[in-house]
């Protein structure tokens, strides 16, 4: 068995051990334990495998162990940080007459053994459109600063551990899935004068359509399986009513071949050449690189040359949330197209460049592999 093959497998024993609180697998067995902390920093487990081992410090490497043990630390100094914010953010709201949704781990956290098992980058809340500007204002005066508006979501952060994403809706308009969740506030159960959440239904549906948008985007994807598998256990969910929702949303196949995957992950149910191939995308990741544009080819079948050119000149929707002035003088738009080729031609901005050389370099094979995987997975 491949090296990175044996390390999922132990890195998924552990975290099975974890999640059922049980006892973790005898560290002498582990075949290279620097393997296993790589794969649970790639997927933001450390926290888990930490607590899973800590009674078995003496027997693992002492280098590996002791930076598991400060992402910990971190981890706990950002539940800590996180939670006296959210206090705070709820006064405030609830002081303004602002309905709101915590949404994702703010709530599926509470299903894990520990807050600290489940990492969360950032904080979600949904507002409604009418109160966008007043949050703002309320972030703003909180002392977090504005880091990017994306018309969906706009990011607020405070360094070094509050990240704030603002929700206007759960998807982009042009997403298929954006309609299907356009009555949230309909279905959302009160929790006093001005904060909602989702029902543990509506919480399944959204956390499975939020993997879908990952999923096909070559993103992370192992915590939103965990986060399923734990609203399945200690929840009381009605998959047939959850299987109706689907087929509506199109993901009945994905969210059934979802549900065989994490059984198979974490309770030890048979896996197949399918959900094989599903655990190796989430848990090691796409196997090509420029995984993000090879990925975006898959979906949406356009020549490289159209996707350059579309990358290129976005849409003026896009561009408005960029440049602002677009609002008040869209004929502008060709100057900002150039203006925004300048920029990206000389930016020193990392992200930047790393998404312009995937552009570049996606090729039709790679994304013949995504679309082979999305396709299997039921997408």
């Amino acid at each position: 068995m491949p090296k990175i093959m044996e390390a999922k497998a132990d890195l998924l024993a552990v975290v099975r051990a974890a999640l059922h609180g049980t006892a973790a697998p005898d560290a002498n067995t582990f075949s290279d334990f620097s393997a296993v902390c790589r794969l649970a920093r790639r997927n933001c487990v450390q926290s888990m495998v930490y607590l899973a081992l800590k009674s078995q410090k003496d027997a693992l490497p002492a280098e590996d162990f002791a930076r598991l043990g400060k992402s910990f630390q971190a981890a706990v100094l950002r539940e800590t940080a996180q939670q006296s914010f959210l206090c705070a953010l709820r006064e405030k709201f609830d002081a303004a007459g602002i309905d709101f949704m915590l949404l994702k781990g703010t709530h599926v956290k509470a299903l894990y053994p520990a807050a600290e098992m489940r990492f969360m980058v950032d904080m979600d809340v949904l507002v409604r459109e009418a109160d966008v500007e007043r949050a703002q204002e309320i972030l703003l005066g909180c002392g977090l600063s504005l880091h990017l508006d994306n018309g969906k979501d706009i990011i607020y952060m405070r360094p070094p551990f509050l990240t704030v994403e603002l929700h206007r809706a759960l998807f982009q308009k042009e997403d298929d899935l954006y309609p299907h969740f356009l009555d949230v506030w309909e279905r959302a159960v009160p929790l006093g004068a001005h904060e909602y959440k989702m029902s543990d239904e509506e919480l399944y549906i959204y956390t499975l359509a939020h993997l879908a948008e990952h999923y096909t985007t070559a993103g992370s994807c192992f915590r939103p399986v965990m986060d399923l598998y734990l609203l399945e256990q200690k929840t009381a969910l009605d998959f047939s009513a959850l299987d109706a929702r689907f087929r509506k949303m199109g993901l009945d196949a994905f969210a059934e071949k979802v549900r065989a995957l994490y059984h198979a992950m974490f309770d030890g149910a048979p896996k197949g050449e399918t959900l094989l191939l599903m655990e190796n995308y989430i848990l090691l990741g796409p196997p090509v690189q420029h995984a993000d544009a090879a990925a975006a080819a898959a979906r949406t079948h356009k020549s490289k040359l159209r996707r350059l050119f579309a990358a290129a000149f976005p849409a003026f929707s896009h561009m408005r949330l960029k440049y602002p002035i677009l609002k008040k003088a869209p004929f502008l738009l060709p100057v900002f197209w150039f203006v925004r080729l300048v920029q990206y031609a000389f930016t020193k901005d990392k992200s930047i460049a790393r998404k312009r050389e995937a552009l570049m370099n996606a090729d039709e094979k790679s994304a013949a592999v995504m679309e082979k995987i999305f396709k299997a997975s039921g997408l």
